[in-house]
């Protein structure tokens, strides 16, 4: 009879050990609110002072009306190549300290080939390198890309067609904490 309840006593013991370190686990999945990757579009992320809240994701067209103006100055895409939009909203969470946008964007097919965005002239493009002053927003309030049809600034990519296979695709956003890779819904 004793060694039965010895068993039962070590069962319940060790029951009570997993249940533990489940909690734990669980509690410690949680506890990380600065994570950099995995973010998908529409879920905002911080380095440093600014939140970057990529909004939407898609292939532009010269031909489409609306398409026009966010291709301004561009020539028309090279046979087996596609323009990219990135449209992005940005808000300096500081209320004294200005901080920069990095010089450059890169999105990254599942192979790793990395893609840099390209200079745009059209007014809805985001301008890299820029600075944020305190508690400013990218597009300003007010501004033709915050009114406009997507209300965020845009950051244009050329692709080769094949790469829109090589899913997921991702922004890397450098900054401090960072860098942070958005899951691109292309």
């Amino acid at each position: 009879m004793e060694t039965s309840k010895k068993k039962n006593w070590l069962r319940g013991l060790a029951l009570i050990t997993a249940i533990l370190f489940s909690g734990i686990a669980l509690a410690a999945c949680g506890v990380d609110h600065d994570e950099k990757e995995g973010i998908v579009e529409g879920e905002p992320v911080e380095l440093g002072h600014l939140q970057y809240n990529v909004l939407f994701t898609r292939p532009l067209n010269v031909y489409d009306v609306e398409d026009r103006e966010y291709l301004v100055g561009q020539p028309i895409a090279p046979r087996g190549k596609t323009y990219i939009g990135v449209f992005v909203k940005i808000k300096n969470t500081s209320k004294d300290a200005s901080a920069f946008l990095p010089k450059s964007f890169r999105i990254v097919d599942t192979t790793g080939t990395p893609y840099p965005n390209i200079p745009s002239k059209s007014i809805y493009a985001l301008k890299p390198g820029i600075e944020v002053g305190p508690g400013d927003d990218v597009p300003a309030i007010d501004s033709t890309p915050q009114v406009g049809p997507i209300q965020a600034s845009m950051l244009l990519y050329l692709l080769p067609e094949e790469a829109l296979e090589l899913r997921p695709i991702e922004l890397h956003i450098e900054g401090e904490g960072g860098p942070a890779t958005v899951e691109l819904d292309l």
